[in-house]
């Protein structure tokens, strides 16, 4: 799209595809324009993994930057119209359909190239943030909750026996020791740590306001 090639913005690192993107639509054929959307489609999420918006996969990182770009609206119906071409054969569309989609795909991508994380109010930025942390360590998380079942589990059925019974005992008093000493301890730190990063934020935006 012409759009790119006079723009001096983090898009230029894009510029191949651009180019790619281009000739596909200068072909004037439905499997050109059809190519253009698929190639911009892959540039979106070249740009989303980039500024690490959180999500599995594309849907979900849409989903999650639908609050940082101007017009999400257009970004779901071009993603919906790269889902039509991608899974049904037979869709057509037209020159001026794929202009507008291509269109759409660019804003939306010049919009995430310009995020900065450090700009959003830091109740939205610690939300975006541990999102993206929860969705990283989901699996971890969840095996760790098995761990914990397992332990318990197990307490359980020591306790049912004389010698289990006092190794029950023995694990109960390890366990009262990691929560009050060492947990507790991490959880003051973790505190501690969160206000000074607060306080750091906010002293940063005033900063730059000044």
């Amino acid at each position: 799209m012409n759009n790119s090639n006079n723009n001096s913005s983090p898009l230029e690192e894009y510029q191949d595809y651009w180019d790619i993107i281009d000739k596909t639509l200068n072909e004037g054929t439905n499997s050109g324009y059809k190519m253009a959307i698929i190639e911009t489609e892959k540039i979106l999420l070249l740009s989303l993994n980039k500024k690490k918006i959180p999500g599995k996969n594309i849907e979900e990182k849409i989903k999650n930057v639908r609050k940082l770009i101007k017009n999400p609206d257009k970004l779901n119906y071009a993603h919906t119209m790269y889902e039509k071409i991608t899974k049904e054969p037979g869709f057509n569309i037209s020159s001026e359909d794929t202009r507008e989609i291509v269109a759409g795909y660019y804003k939306t991508i010049s919009d995430i190239e310009n995020i900065d994380l450090q700009d959003l109010p830091i109740k939205e930025k610690m939300n975006f943030l541990l999102h993206g942390n929860f969705e990283k360590y989901q699996k971890n998380i969840k095996r760790l909750f098995i761990i914990i079942f397992l332990f318990f589990l197990l307490v359980f059925l020591l306790s049912e026996t004389t010698t289990g019974n006092l190794i029950s005992e023995q694990i109960t008093s390890f366990s009262q020791y990691l929560f009050y000493k060492v947990f507790l301890t991490f959880l003051k730190i973790g505190i501690g740590i969160t206000l000074i990063f607060s306080v750091w934020h906010i002293w940063k935006r005033r900063k730059r306001k000044h």
